[in-house]
């Protein structure tokens, strides 16, 4: 190999690690959907989450239901939509 060669190679090898780079910054951000969209998802998950739980204690009282929240609220600083998860997923754990 001479040294044109060389340099040719490694100009090639900047170009295409420099294009990566790029569509790797900039490429993400157009796929990251805009925050409209992102809020509909959320409302979704949420609601779909809320459904769940209401369906799996259904036969708990409201304050027993609000019960179980706050302590997985304060047991994991998590929000109210991911208590309900949480413990969605404990009662089903538990009672497989």
């Amino acid at each position: 190999m001479d040294t044109e060669q060389i340099i040719l190679g490694l100009l090639l090898l900047l170009l295409v690690g420099g294009v990566a780079y790029y569509l790797l910054l900039h490429g993400s951000q157009s796929l990251r959907p805009d925050p409209a969209t992102r809020r509909q998802a959320d409302l979704r998950r949420q609601s779909e989450t809320q459904r769940d739980f209401q369906r799996v204690f259904s036969m708990t009282r409201a304050q027993g239901k609000e019960g179980l929240i706050k302590r997985w609220m304060d047991r994991t600083g998590c929000d109210r939509t991911e208590a309900m998860r949480l413990a969605t997923e404990e009662w089903r754990r538990d009672n497989r």
